[in-house]
């Protein structure tokens, strides 16, 4: 590898500037994802991701980290950290030469570290106003402490990576590097990653993706493969200016915002959220939501239907349904009645199940096209069995409800919804919620939730509250 060097300097020392046409400078961007469970489930996965780049004429430099964990139950199914670094110099408008290095650890997979030196020449097979893709190829050598074993061995570095930028908020990027053994092709590591960003304001986005992994050779005892899915919210220090054209600096981010509004009628949305990790880690959780609103004038009428599930190593840790049948009368222009039907079974909390119908009565305190502050109060009765004890009795339900549409492409909701005995009011539940919307396309929605449950009284053995937060892809109807 010594003897390319020299070879590569002098290469890089005869190349004329290249035109480009992309913004200059330094550019840092940084992402974050978020899966979290608390109380009678406890589970909490996360990453942390930052990109720097650097543009100028000729040259280009990246510079990035990437942190990846998850546990359930306090056993922790995926620990992976990384830095990477790559120097490139542009000989044109499509071939390029550099150099890259990185250093890993995976403390799951076994993986105590791994560093890889390497140079390489690169071709942008498609440079196109939406879509781009870059192949690269090249010599390097890697240093591994894994299990027990530590070794150096030669390398080659294979590697591809395509965008399309659907609109100026939209992106797709997809990844795939191969890195075998000179010596021996059978010893190699696959990296794959596919994922999906849509941009909120100047600054924020959210983006989903899912990593891969193959090592040929794991350590004793570990799988030779590790799949995540991860979801969360990608932020730009700098902001952007004028949209960029696809081809130009990578970036966490897509391309930059747009306005607009929505009004009255009718609304459905199917959503799923899907946290996964298959291989070393075993893990699943997932969320399935359905919401229908009518709202009009002097009508309103509500369905939602939401049902969350988790396990672990085939343990399942979470499988709760949610439901709710609300219509309402306005008797004038923020005066209202109506009649609801609640719904709840959560296995963790061994609720089997709770069912309370009841009339109510509200008020709007803020009712305009963007937003909207109720609340209501009323009597109902209820029906449960939570543990080995079935009742029902007399009950009392209050909630506070709000949303709120920010423009044609983002909106949120929450809600508080209180019920107790009427003959012991220390019996009593709290359900707060709330949801945060983004509109990907014409029909796709990016949702951003959080539950909180509360039992004054709960089932013997059993947690007061459970917490979730999650991340899921809707589509309206």
């Amino acid at each position: 590898m010594r003897s390319l060097l020299p070879l590569l300097i002098a290469a890089l020392s005869a190349v004329e500037p290249a035109l480009c046409e992309d913004e200059q400078g330094w550019e840092v961007t940084g992402a974050v994802g978020l899966s979290y469970a608390d109380g009678n489930s406890d589970s909490v996965a996360y990453s942390v991701q930052v990109l720097a780049s650097y543009l100028d004429d000729r040259n280009e430099t990246y510079l990035g980290a990437d942190y990846f964990y998850a546990e359930d139950g306090g056993l922790a199914s995926t620990d992976r950290f990384k830095l990477f670094a790559q120097q490139n110099r542009r000989l044109d408008e499509r071939w390029h030469v550099g150099a890259a290095a990185s250093w890993q650890r995976d403390d799951v997979a076994g993986l105590d570290r791994r560093i890889d030196l390497g140079v390489l020449a690169g071709l942008r097979v498609i440079d196109g106003e939406r879509a781009s893709l870059i192949v690269e190829a090249g010599p390097g050598y890697a240093w591994e402490d894994q299990g027990r074993m530590s070794r150096g061995f030669a390398t080659l570095r294979l590697s591809e990576r395509y965008e399309y930028q659907f609109t100026e908020l939209t992106k797709l990027w997809q990844s795939l590097t191969w890195t075998p053994q000179v010596d021996d092709f059978s010893d190699y590591l696959i990296d794959f990653e596919f994922g999906l960003d849509t941009r909120i304001t100047d600054r924020w986005s959210l983006r989903t993706f899912v990593r891969h992994r193959i090592d040929s050779t794991p350590a004793a005892g570990r799988g030779r493969s590790d799949t995540s899915l991860i979801v969360g919210a990608a932020y730009d220090f700098g902001g952007l200016g004028e949209a960029e054209e696809s081809g130009g600096r990578r970036s966490l981010m897509p391309g930059e915002d747009e306005e607009s509004a929505t009004t009255e009628g009718w609304s459905s949305t199917a959503a799923i959220g899907l946290s996964l990790a298959k291989g070393n880690a075993d893990s699943l959780s997932a969320r399935l939501d359905w919401n229908s609103a009518f709202r009009g004038a002097e009508r309103e009428f509500f369905f939602d239907l939401s049902h969350a599930f988790a396990e672990n190593n085939g343990a399942t840790s979470l499988d709760q349904t949610r439901s709710r049948l609300q219509f309402n009368r306005y008797l004038g222009d923020r005066f209202y009645v109506g009649a609801s039907v609640h719904y709840l079974r959560d296995g963790a909390a061994d609720i089997d199940y709770r069912v309370t119908p009841g009339v109510l009565a509200g008020y709007s305190l803020i009712k305009n096209d963007r937003t909207r502050l109720a609340f209501e109060l009323g009597p109902a009765y209820t029906f449960e069995k939570v543990g080995r004890n079935r009742s029902d009795f007399a009950s009392l339900v209050a909630a506070e409800r709000f949303s709120h549409v920010f423009n044609d492409r983002v909106s949120f909701e929450q809600s508080v919804v209180y019920t107790a005995e009427l003959e012991d009011l220390e019996n009593f539940d709290l359900a707060a919620g709330a949801a945060l919307d983004t509109r990907l396309g014409e029909r796709l929605i990016w949702r951003l939730g959080a539950t909180w449950l509360y039992e004054n009284q709960p089932a013997a053995f059993r947690q007061h509250h459970d917490l979730s937060l999650t991340s899921s892809l809707a589509v309206r109807f």
